[in-house]
């Protein structure tokens, strides 16, 4: 029944929801329609959550907000959710630990640090030379997620987890809507310098190579998780100074669209595959593995929180209804 969902998973794209579907550990029948809940669902378990994926029918945070508004009405007894799919990264190629610095395909969480909650909302219109105008530093995520990101933190820097096997099993298995879900390869991750534009076309085949950004080289391509500051606005960031300009200033790694209508009053963690740098060189390659990645993340983190500290956190509605914890 609608009763027996307690997770709320959101996510826009086709290739986030592929990459949900793949990890599910056993998808579930649909539900009947609750009243003009016009979202569309998939249900399932990840290991002994249920959860429910909802997705709006455009981008940007109103449709998001409103994506959560229905799914809460119609599954009542959501304790939390997760925010997953792709993002701009906000790279910092100084970095002398190439696992420390941002690159395509790896995972960005938001995570609270000293004065600032873990996901900033900005608005492209107030965002000029001089450094962006912050609208609003959003809640953070509910202490059942941020104990429980903790742990796993812990465990990846022991090499535990199991975020890799998850990619693994999927990549591996040809599974039907994840063909696209491959690596593209270390030698494709290309960083323009910050004032260098993208040249016409799809690719980066007509841009000048001797503007690519020297960086030191990772063993593997084996996907980083970082924890730290995600800016959300309203609109896609294909600006490389103004992406610099964010980072320096707010401590951002990763830029996105969706987060900031949400994490006001829903309680929830944003967690970001990295598709590309947040310049104009954009394009579309990255995008299915690095919606894989995230929603790897996303199940390891999901496994890492007890069913039973699921159950003792207040539901979704009573907190965004203005009840408090």
């Amino acid at each position: 029944t609608h009763q027996d969902y307690t997770v709320g998973w959101i996510s826009i794209i086709n290739p986030e929801m592929a990459a949900f579907r793949a990890l599910l550990d056993e998808e579930h029948a649909p539900l009947p329609k609750v009243g003009n809940d016009d979202n569309a669902y998939i249900l399932g378990r990840m290991g002994r959550h249920n959860v429910v994926m909802a997705f709006p029918s455009a981008y940007g945070t109103n449709p998001a907000t409103q994506t959560v508004t229905n799914m809460i009405r119609s599954f009542p007894n959501i304790r939390f959710g997760l925010l997953v799919g792709i993002g701009g990264g906000a790279p910092q190629p100084i970095n002398p630990d190439p696992r420390k610095d941002i690159r395509l395909t790896d995972v960005v969480v938001s995570s609270p640090e000293k004065e600032l909650s873990g996901v900033i909302q900005w608005d492209m219109g107030t965002l000029e030379e001089s450094g962006p105008v912050i609208k609003s530093h959003l809640n953070k995520p509910p202490q059942v997620l941020l104990k429980a990101m903790k742990l796993l933190q812990l465990n990846h820097g022991f090499g535990k987890g199991n975020m890799w096997h998850y990619i693994d099993q999927v990549t591996r298995s040809n599974m039907p809507g994840m063909e696209a879900a491959r690596h593209p390869g270390a030698d494709n991750d290309q960083l323009f310098q910050s004032g260098y534009k993208h040249k016409d076309g799809d690719t980066c085949l007509g841009c000048d190579t001797s503007k690519i950004v020297a960086r030191a080289k990772r063993e593997s391509t084996r996907a980083e998780v970082h924890y730290g500051q995600i800016a959300s606005g309203n609109m896609v960031m294909r600006n490389a100074k103004k992406r610099d300009t964010l980072r320096k200033m707010w401590r951002v790694i990763c830029l996105e669209m969706e987060a900031a209508g949400l994490m006001d009053n829903f309680p929830c963690t944003v967690i970001r595959g990295i598709c590309d740098y947040s310049d104009s060189h954009k394009n579309k390659q990255w995008q299915a593995y690095a919606a894989l990645t995230a929603a790897a993340y996303a199940k390891d983190l999901l496994m890492t929180v007890q069913p039973e500290e699921v159950e003792l956190t207040p539901p979704a509605n009573d907190i965004m209804n203005g009840e408090r914890l």
